[in-house]
């Protein structure tokens, strides 16, 4: 299977690389427009229409019209998901592998004929291993403000492993089916405090963007949260590598839309809910998983903390706030996030070397509505 990984790189911007920023944000601003005046509905038939009027107008090389539509053609697709008028605010290009040069640690991009842009690369041991690494094939470049970021790709052999682990994730931890657990309050405790200070902010200063943006930005939060999601999921994938394991991870859909306004919660649980990113760090997992070449699967969530692992009685009277819980058909003590991690596990399909229990039946017992665990 083809394994992707992007690695961001550092570099000192000058007057050149501002110019070439400054002006693929007009070319993209303009294809935009373009787009919503002529009702055009593709990246391709966008691409066809400013080809020449990109080259013409802004007297560039003709790989930008292609770069220009497609990242015109997403921040398209994403205002019309949310009902916003569509604009390239940020300074971001994009350029594909064939229109790009990258010797060792000087990144060479084309601007208009005959013109290139130079840009060293700052980089530490990590990235300096992928720039080191000749097995690996360059993908796309994205160049913001402040950073590189460039995509690289390999072939990677997924092992047959010989045993299934499934991982139940949860607000404030994640636990393995073996009774590993890796520790997520710090998440919580992140998205409250800088909660907390927003709406501080917003108390003592009147509601000016710029303030806004300068002293309540979310950036800083997302960071210390991304961190944090990177610790748990290199962990996990990195005893998966060791132990030949497979993951197996929970389907989560429709988290969100389930704790809504007007659902008659605390507008903090649903504030909290809104932040939790339980699908953020199963990307994590899932990319990193398969640099590694360790399998990666995912399972219905569906009565997973409701059904006794031992008997395979379900509990319906089961509430969310109940952490254990007594089967009332076996008479068994379950740990609700143990016992849905186990189910979870055994759901996998994996064709694995040797299974983790004797009596693994690999089905799917998936029922449709009911709560995750």
């Amino acid at each position: 299977m083809k394994a992707v990984k992007t690695v961001v790189f550092g570099y000192q911007a000058n007057p050149q690389t501002r110019e070439l920023l400054c002006g693929a944000r007009d070319m993209i601003n303009e294809a935009i427009r373009t787009c919503i005046a002529e009702n055009i509905r593709g990246r391709l038939e966008l691409r066809d229409r400013i080809y020449k009027e990109i080259q013409e107008q802004y007297g560039v090389v003709s790989c930008f019209p292609y770069s220009v539509a497609e990242v015109a053609w997403s921040i398209v697709k994403k205002h019309k998901h949310w009902h916003r008028r569509p604009y390239a605010k940020r300074f971001m290009f994009k350029m594909d592998s064939a229109n790009f040069s990258l010797n060792y640690s000087i990144l060479s991009l084309p601007f208009r004929k005959g013109e290139r842009v130079l840009i060293p690369l700052q980089y530490g041991e990590y990235q300096r291993s992928f720039l080191m690494d000749k097995t690996l094939k360059r993908g796309s470049v994205t160049i913001t403000e402040t950073s590189i970021i460039i995509a690289f790709s390999k072939e990677s052999t997924l092992a047959e492993p010989s045993r299934r682990v499934g991982y139940d994730v949860n607000e404030k931890s994640i636990v393995g089916s073996d009774g590993t657990i890796h520790d997520l309050s710090e998440v919580a405790r992140l998205h409250t405090l800088y909660g907390i200070r927003r709406s501080k902010f917003y108390e003592e200063h009147a509601p000016d963007r710029r303030l806004k943006r300068k002293y309540a930005s979310s950036r800083r939060e997302e960071e210390r949260v991304d961190q944090a999601l990177h610790r748990v999921s290199t962990l996990i994938v990195e005893k998966a590598r060791a132990n030949n394991e497979a993951i197996v991870l929970e389907r989560l859909k429709g988290i969100r839309y389930a704790h809504q306004r007007g659902n008659g919660e605390r507008t903090a649980k649903r504030r909290r809910i809104a932040q939790w990113p339980f699908r953020k760090l199963q990307s994590y997992i899932d990319y990193k998983a398969g640099w590694a070449g360790v399998p990666v699967e995912y399972v219905s969530p569906s009565y997973t903390s409701k059904t006794c692992n031992i008997c395979g009685g379900i509990n319906r009277n089961l509430k969310l706030t109940d952490r254990s819980w007594l089967c009332p058909h076996c008479g068994a003590m379950l740990d609700r996030d143990l016992n849905a991690a186990i189910n979870i596990e055994r759901r996998g399909k994996i064709r694995c070397l040797g299974e983790a229990r004797p009596e693994a039946r690999g089905t799917d017992e998936a029922v449709k509505g009911n709560e995750t665990g």
